[in-house]
């Protein structure tokens, strides 16, 4: 494929329940914002198709330092629940339908800042290489998700009983999605306005580039494995 037929995405509100302005963080002298933006030009796939979609003149000021196209401020109400980013993305190719021309669209998050320009490639060549018109990025789970439970009147209650006998390394493993890519056929998804259809595309991440910030914690172990990183990339 040419890299005109590809767009990214990055949806980016201004306001966050749990973590209070999360998308203008800092992390490593930079905003959150910066690293999906700075991720998808290195992957060289979009050319200069990468926009962001916000509400807010703050973010858009920060997007456009970074070399990301902000052709619109998005309306007020997209930013609040019960709109997600699927909903966003839609609305965002409604209003500017010359958009829909694109094969592709990729979605990145600015909470996911550990993704790669190679994660973004890889994606793409799994998502390209196969009939599929969805793919999600996923990341192992610490703990094989069969054994999980709930804890209902301060009971434990098995998710699967069978499994509970079992030794980990008996289980099949277990995935959760990592919210780092996602991947559109945009003229499906125009149709469908939902990236949870079936059959979903996975690409595997390791934790380390997993982390979605949502929470303070998230926030502080991200920036120890960005320092991390970037004490080994240092000669």
């Amino acid at each position: 494929m040419s890299m005109s037929e590809h767009m990214c995405l990055i949806p980016a509100k201004a306001q966050s329940t749990r973590l209070p302005g999360k998308n203008l963080l800092p992390l490593q002298g930079r905003e959150l914002l910066a690293y999906p933006i700075l991720a998808a030009r290195e992957a060289e796939l979009f050319g200069n198709n990468i926009f962001v979609s916000t509400e807010s003149p703050e973010i858009e000021a920060v997007a456009l330092a970074f070399g990301a196209r902000v052709p619109f401020l998005r309306p007020e109400h997209l930013a609040h629940d019960p709109y997600g980013v699927a909903d966003v993305a839609l609305n965002f190719l409604q209003q500017a339908p010359e958009l829909q021309r694109f094969t592709s669209m990729t979605i990145l998050l600015p909470t996911a800042p550990l993704t790669s320009a190679d994660d973004i490639r890889a994606a793409h060549e799994v998502f390209n290489d196969s009939d599929l018109k969805y793919l999600m990025s996923v990341c192992e789970t610490e703990h094989n998700a069969q054994r999980a439970v709930f804890v209902r009147e301060s009971e434990v209650q098995p998710l699967m009983k069978d499994a509970m006998l079992k030794k980990s390394q008996e289980l099949e493993a277990t995935y959760r999605v990592n919210g780092a890519i996602v991947i559109v056929d945009i003229q499906d998804f125009l149709q469908t306005g939902s990236y949870f259809n079936y059959p979903l595309g996975a690409y595997c991440m390791p934790p380390e580039r997993s982390v979605d910030i949502d929470t303070a914690w998230d926030y502080r172990l991200a920036q120890f494995l960005m320092a991390d990183r970037t004490e080994d990339q240092e000669p």
